[in-house]
């Protein structure tokens, strides 16, 4: 049973949403992070990465985030924000081209993410979690949901869709990405029964995208537990702000490698390739591989497309080593490049999907990187049976989409 609440939002006005509230950039994003900040006044980002403001500094909280609780403080004294009288769900949808995604926002419990309620299938990194945990603390607020999904229900998805039909948005706007953004404030009663209700029926939930920020939401919630260990369980900082999709609503992308290693240019290498994988000379231009057990590689404009032998096929046991992000990580990562590592060793580096198959060709033919090794998507099937035996897969494993706005809907913890 998984505790899902409604919550009193802080969030922008309908004036200032299409300027307040900005992409989640992640951290190879950072040339798009600062254009954000230096064109835009209005943006979440100088409040969530005031540490962009001091270019080539490393993230030093005492000095950077006095700044952004600056820029909190004056968005609030403008009137930009404003404040929900009511507890209330969000119905939020992003469409992305001809994709609509739709989910709930609200707040989950901390007791279950630590008690597996809330399922994981990737590690999180202490430092980054405990920065983002530091972060809470000085802004007492959150404001990038967590994506959570889970298995599809008729009525939920009746009711949004209603929502969706029969009420006129509370925000409706283009940003600047060129994404479209609707959201709906669900306040009445028996609406908010239905959801809580419904989410108390479903026995897990899985994270789709946002493992540090769960992790920080939790290290955040263990502090203040510890310095008011009079706390009942329904303060605010007991829970974090979470967008449900359901499985069914996700899109999953690939998450393709980067090698740079002189290594890749010496004949063994291809020898070493030969001993693993049935190899098919592909033209070229970059494989896509268009189901799961196939793989490309691309390097010296010349691309091959994979496939692993089948006695080291029959070998593999269990979920995680069939996965082909860990094909990729034992037989050519680790065998042949001796990366141990994925998330550390510096000659390894991701592309995501959405960045499309040019990108990653243009990358390797301008010699940023030696090589790049092309997988099929991660499925949802996987990710579910992943979390479900309580398994991690390798670093970088899945893509997931919607990407969640930042500074839409603002989470206080006191």
């Amino acid at each position: 049973m998984a505790v899902i609440k409604p919550f009193k939002a802080l969030r922008p006005t309908k004036d200032k949403v299409a300027f307040i509230s900005a992409p989640s950039y992640d951290s190879s994003s950072r040339d798009k992070s600062f254009a954000e900040l230096e064109e835009n006044p209005y943006s979440y980002l100088h409040i969530v990465k005031p540490y962009l403001h001091f270019k080539g500094e490393k993230k030093n909280p005492d000095k950077h985030f006095p700044l952004g609780l600056e820029y909190f403080n004056k968005f609030k004294e403008q009137g930009w924000f404003i404040k929900d009288e009511k507890d209330s769900y969000y119905i939020y949808r992003v469409i992305k081209g001809s994709n609509a995604y739709t989910g709930i926002i609200a707040a989950a419990s901390v007791d279950d993410y630590n008690n597996n309620r809330i399922l994981k299938h990737e590690n999180t990194l202490t430092e980054k979690q405990n920065e983002l945990a530091d972060h809470i603390r000085w802004f007492r607020q959150m404001g990038n949901p967590v994506l959570l999904t889970y298995p599809d229900t008729t009525k939920i998805e009746g009711l949004i869709s209603h929502y969706i039909e029969h009420h006129i948005p509370e925000y409706n706007f283009i940003s600047s990405d060129q994404l479209k953004h609707n959201l709906w404030v669900v306040n009445s009663e028996q609406d908010i029964e239905l959801i809580k209700g419904e989410f108390e029926n479903i026995p897990s939930l899985f994270i789709a995208d946002g493992h540090h920020r769960s992790a920080g939401a939790a290290a955040h919630c263990d502090y203040q537990r510890n310095t008011n260990p009079l706390f009942d369980g329904k303060e605010n900082f007991n829970f974090f702000p979470v967008c449900l999709i359901p499985f069914s609503k996700l899109h999953i992308l690939e998450y393709h490698r980067l090698i740079k290693d002189e290594l890749v240019n010496q004949p063994q290498f291809m020898q070493a390739i030969a001993r693993y994988f049935d190899i098919i000379p592909s033209g070229h231009l970059p494989v896509q591989p268009l189901k799961p057990k196939e793989f490309g590689i691309y390097f010296n404009h010349t691309a091959y497309l994979l496939q692993l032998k089948q006695p080291f096929a029959n070998e593999l046991e269990g979920i995680l080593e069939n996965l082909d992000v860990s094909i990729v990580e034992e037989f050519i990562l680790k065998r042949i490049f001796h990366i141990k590592d994925s998330k550390t060793d510096r000659r390894l580096s991701f592309i995501d999907g959405s960045k499309g198959i040019l990108t990653l060709q243009e990358t390797i033919d301008k010699k940023e990187f030696d090589l790049a090794i092309t997988l099929y998507h991660t499925t949802i099937e996987e990710v579910k049976s992943v979390a479900e035996n309580n398994l991690i897969m390798p670093p970088k494993s899945t893509w997931i989409e919607p990407k969640l706005r930042t500074g839409l809907i603002i989470y206080e913890t006191e």
